[in-house]
């Protein structure tokens, strides 16, 4: 038999829907028993054991254990905050620090104490060396603090209101000389010593005058800008005219309170006065 037909049905007698009408169906074959190929048998190994662990879970009946609440406390009395202290510094460093300091300010007040020291010293020395404009630290300029000797002096002085002039017939003479000596101390007082003072000059008819000056005159001094003032204490000077080697009279003289114009630089001391612009008297410093 071909194998392609071998699924193909064989022709029905019966028709396309059955036998004919009136017949029965024919009974129906059996099917033979289906064989089926035998089944393996695999030998069932007994199943593993895993080893049992003991349980360690917590017991699930357990007494709640809820934290304990926290009773109230009232707050208590307000506290300021306490300033936090600031971390202590080396004492060592902080002393060092304090010694340099020192120092320093004591080097600066050594050195202020000699250049004021050093000026004050070189004042007198020098013959103070400032002129008249420099401001004085005490009532007199620190120029004019010394002894000083007169080395010339030239002015013209009116005798013929003195009873010797009337007689003599002196009138006004310019006179020149020198040797007067003042001696002025830093408070302003001075002495003006005329025991060595003496001026001369002629009149117009030929004659030759002599002033000849003694004793002394005690003076408070003050300087202002350029002007020298005079304030008179106590006076013993005279002086004595002579004409042509005659003594001819006394003068007891009075202090002349008039300020006079005065230059002091170095060792000079020069004096001119306001109403008469060509007298003039210079001092020299006594060393």
């Amino acid at each position: 038999m071909d194998p392609q037909h071998h699924w193909q049905q064989p022709p029905d007698q019966t028709g396309a829907y059955g036998p004919p009408p009136g017949q029965p169906y024919p009974p129906q074959q059996p099917y033979p028993p289906q064989q089926y190929p035998p089944q393996q048998h695999y030998p069932q190994q007994p199943p593993q054991q895993q080893p049992q662990q003991p349980y360690s879970a917590v017991p699930y009946n357990q007494p709640y254990s809820a934290p304990p609440q926290q009773q109230y406390q009232p707050p208590g009395p307000y506290q300021p905050p306490v300033p936090v202290a600031a971390p202590k510094r080396n004492r060592w460093f902080a002393a060092l620090v304090i010694s340099a300091v020192l120092l320093v300010i004591m080097a600066v007040a050594v050195v202020v104490v000699a250049t004021t020291r050093g000026n004050d010293n070189k004042t007198p020395a020098a013959g103070g060396g400032a002129s008249p404009s420099s401001s004085p630290k005490g009532p007199v300029d620190a120029c004019l603090v010394g002894k000083w000797k007169q080395t010339s002096y030239q002015k013209k002085v009116e005798l013929g209101g003195t009873d010797v002039g009337t007689r003599e017939k002196l009138g006004t003479i310019e006179m020149n000389g020198g040797g007067k000596q003042w001696t002025i101390n830093a408070d302003g007082s001075a002495i003006e010593d005329d025991a060595k003072t003496v001026y001369s000059g002629k009149t117009p008819d030929g004659r030759t005058v002599t002033a000849t000056f003694s004793g002394s005159t005690e003076w408070t001094l003050k300087t202002d800008g350029n002007q020298l003032q005079f304030a008179g204490k106590e006076s013993t000077a005279s002086v004595v005219i002579s004409v042509n080697g005659a003594d001819k009279g006394r003068i007891d003289l009075e202090p002349n309170l008039d300020p006079a114009k005065y230059t002091c630089t170095g060792d000079i001391w020069r004096t001119t006065s306001n109403s008469d612009p060509d007298s003039f008297s210079r001092f020299d410093r006594v060393k």
